[in-house]
This record gives C-alpha cells, structure tokens and sequence, in this order.
C-alpha cells in the first residue's frame, strides 16, 4: 500500500506576513482614535474627581457650620500645605480646608489632590489642564458657607482640557466643565452638548 505524501501543518511565511502587515495597518489606522480616547478617558477622571471635591467640602461646610474652601495651589496638596497663599486659577493641585471664625482664619485641612493622580506618565506629570473662572477674571478657590451657598456671592467654572490636542469641535478632546453656582449647586456638565441637552452647560 502506497503511503501519502505527510500534511504539513502550520503557516507559510508570505502568509505569516500578510498577517502581519494587516495587524501594523490596524494598528496605525487605530492609534490616533486610541489616543484620543485615552487622553479623554483622563479628562474625564480629573473632572469628575474636581466634582466629588466640590461636593465635599459644601457637605463639609454644612455639617460643620463652618466655612470650608476649596482653592487650587501650586503648592503640594498635602496637610503641612494647608495655609497656602500659592494659589492660581490654572494649579494643578487643589486643597480642602476648613477655616475658623478667627482673624486670620485658622485652617484645618480636609483633603488634597493633583491633576497628576491617575495621569499614569512616567514623569509624575498631567496632559489634563483646568482653568477657574468667575464672572470672565480668574478665581483660584471657592468658599462654601455654613448654608451651602458661596461665602462671597460668586460662581464658579472650573473647565477641563488638555495640554496635548484643542477641545472640540476644533480638536480631538472633549473637554468637561464644573460649575457651582451662587446657591452652592453644583454640577458637571459638557460645554459642547447642545441646548435641551441634559450634559449641556
């Protein structure tokens, strides 16, 4: 009985190429939207951690009967940072801190974070920038009053960006905004999202 010529098994090498130029066409065609995800994805994080400290320290404000301000710093945010004058309405750092009746305040510090958390770069730095409006002029921290409201009748807009490519509809990011209003209301909202939208600012 004649035996078979033996079936090899496994793939050619034009076909393990072709499989691999499709693989490197796919990833180039899919960088720029994988890029641009990724420095959304981190936009998104720092505005929604901006927001839940917002919230913070109204609530602090309210159970404590106290002023409590949140203020954005040059400065590290950490405790031994807590009576910073440091402050810019485009830092990187934000603290919480509670302040007493005295003259000057006594502060008391509540909490600190860094656009840099969760930046996952290797040089501890942040793509994600913010700048803090009031009435058109810049304004690097916000008072809460014992009722919620803000100490000095003043909003607040806090707006979210990157560093690395221009907001849309001119660019590839999709930029975020926290607003506090007077009363103390505050929310995160889309400053693209059309009228009637419920993300829209």
């Amino acid at each position: 009985m004649l035996m078979g010529k033996p079936r090899s098994h496994g793939f050619t090498l034009i076909e393990a190429m072709v499989v691999v130029a499709i693989v490197a066409l796919v990833a180039v065609l899919a960088a720029p939207s994988l890029a641009a995800y990724s420095e959304n994805a981190k936009v998104r994080a720092v505005a929604e951690s901006f927001y839940a400290s917002v919230q913070q320290a109204r609530t602090e404000a309210i159970r404590t009967n106290q002023n409590v301000q949140l203020v954005l710093t040059t400065d590290a945010p950490t405790a031994a940072n807590v009576n910073t004058s440091n402050t810019s309405g485009t830092a990187g750092n934000w603290i919480i801190r509670r302040a007493s009746d005295a003259s000057p305040p006594v502060y008391t510090f509540i909490e600190g974070k860094s656009l840099r958390e969760g930046s996952n770069r290797g040089d501890g730095s942040s793509t994600v920038t913010l700048s803090a409006m009031s009435n058109g002029a810049a304004l690097p921290a916000i008072t809460f009053s014992s009722a919620g409201s803000t100490s000095l009748g003043a909003s607040w807009a806090v707006n979210f960006g990157s560093s690395t490519a221009a907001c849309a509809p001119n660019g590839s990011v999709r930029c975020l905004r926290v607003v506090v209003t007077v009363s103390g209301q505050i929310r995160a909202c889309d400053p693209l999202a059309a009228a009637g939208d419920t993300r829209a600012c």
